[in-house]
């Protein structure tokens, strides 16, 4: 039986589980951050059901934000590779910034993490199911 195709590449992936992390921290008591799960099965599950124009959203979505330090002359490598901090103040840029589509691209990858996030934790909520 072989495996399912990947949906992401890695660098996609890579991009995403930063973007997790800096979105979702560990928490105080111990419990563990998006970072610290394996949210890309979970994602590319859902992603399956919703068609290629979501993957392709999706795909562009996370190269755009993993080309910008370098493409604003703030770093001199991806976003992927910027210590956590520096990832929060970016997504929290997006989260203020003046341009509605960047806005609703961060509200997007937040909800996906969200959603992502549940399922891996409550495996058997009716959240881990497509559509719900």
């Amino acid at each position: 039986m072989t495996s399912p195709v990947r949906l992401l590449s890695p660098r996609a992936a890579r991009t995403f589980y930063n973007a997790a992390d800096a979105l979702v921290p560990p928490g105080f008591a111990g419990e563990p951050g998006a970072g610290d799960l394996d949210l890309v099965p979970e994602l590319e599950r859902r992603l399956r059901g919703e068609g290629v124009g979501a993957v392709r959203r999706l795909w562009l979505l996370l190269a755009i934000l993993e080309a910008q330090p370098r493409a604003t002359l703030r770093a001199r490598r991806g976003f992927s590779w910027l210590p956590r901090a520096e990832r929060r103040r970016i997504l929290e840029a997006w989260r203020r910034s003046r341009i509605p589509a960047r806005r609703r691209a961060l509200a997007h990858l937040a909800g996906l993490v969200d959603a992502c996030l549940a399922a891996v934790r409550n495996p058997g909520s009716a959240q881990s199911l497509p559509g719900a």
